[in-house]
């Protein structure tokens, strides 16, 4: 995906002037002058990796330049869906689906208008147990989720929104790509590294309930990734997959009920309340 808005571009124009630093030093070694120019204009679009390399070049923190990694109107949309699926409102949530459907056929050129089509796709198969997904739509996804190198902030967002549309083996592979990624480039560092985590652990439960085997090769890829202490929280989620697994492979339900007993004693009714229905599909999976 291609940074293109009316955010990004000006905000980096701005942050650029306030340090003295010319077009044509902070374009040095990433684009032309009139690329840069014209995406500070919104009128141009730079990738993820140039974008990274801009700010890292002219000593721009990521902090500085993004105050929220998705843009107000996408999280509209995946809000509205959310909305929908939270209240079981299949039948408005197929409508709205549809909807989206058509408009990105359309704009078949319009990249960001497909997958919001399919997450939509995603929450009203997840809700439903139905597909209006076909086959080319898959592959159009897969096509624009292989080059992880290339993600920009928006990617990790529909990636993890759009996971249950993809076969269990695509979805450990792009995966498996994205954590040598973060580890490679020290992703750890950036605003949107909680975004990426979640992903994961999002990717790892459909796993689970898809391919346990390979849920398993992906946690413990996933235990790979340099988490602190501020991530109590995908610790606990990393231990009650675990216990998932656990009782996939040998029907003892004992460590999901050890995890649950931590939720208790941290008083996260919440988290303990979502372990308990991943639970359940587990089981109604796997009996």
């Amino acid at each position: 995906m291609q940074i293109k808005d009316k955010i990004y571009g000006p905000k980096f124009r701005k942050l650029r002037k306030n340090k003295d630093i010319t077009l044509v030093k902070a374009a040095k070694g990433v684009t032309s002058k009139s690329s840069l120019s014209l995406w500070e204009k919104g009128s141009d679009n730079l990738s993820f990796t140039q974008v990274l390399t801009l700010l890292k070049n002219n000593h721009i923190q990521a902090i500085e330049f993004i105050d929220n990694p998705i843009l107000p109107e996408l999280l509209a949309v995946t809000h509205k869906i959310n909305t929908l699926y939270v209240n079981n409102n299949i039948i408005t949530l197929k409508k709205f689906t549809l909807e989206k459907q058509k408009i990105a056929k359309k704009n078949p050129q319009n990249k960001i208008l497909f997958l919001e089509y399919c997450c939509a796709c995603n929450f009203f198969q997840d809700l439903s147990q139905n597909t209006i997904f076909s086959s080319s739509d898959q592959k159009r996804l897969t096509f624009i989720l292989n080059h992880v190198s290339d993600w920009q902030y928006e990617d990790i967002f529909f990636f993890g929104n759009a996971l249950g549309l993809l076969p269990s083996e695509k979805i450990y592979q792009i995966s498996e790509i994205i954590i040598l990624h973060a580890i490679k480039v020290n992703l750890s560092t950036k605003r949107w590294y909680d975004d990426v985590l979640d992903s994961l652990l999002n990717a790892i439960f459909i796993l689970i309930k898809k391919n346990y085997n390979l849920a398993q090769k992906l946690l413990n890829q996933f235990k790979k990734l340099p988490l602190t202490d501020r991530y109590t929280f995908e610790k606990i989620y990393i231990q009650a997959f675990q216990s998932y697994i656990d009782y996939i492979k040998n029907k003892n339900d004992a460590n999901f009920q050890a995890i649950i007993q931590i939720t208790e004693l941290l008083d996260l009714p919440d988290l303990k309340d979502g372990f308990i229905t991943g639970f359940k599909q587990v089981k109604q999976i796997y009996g």
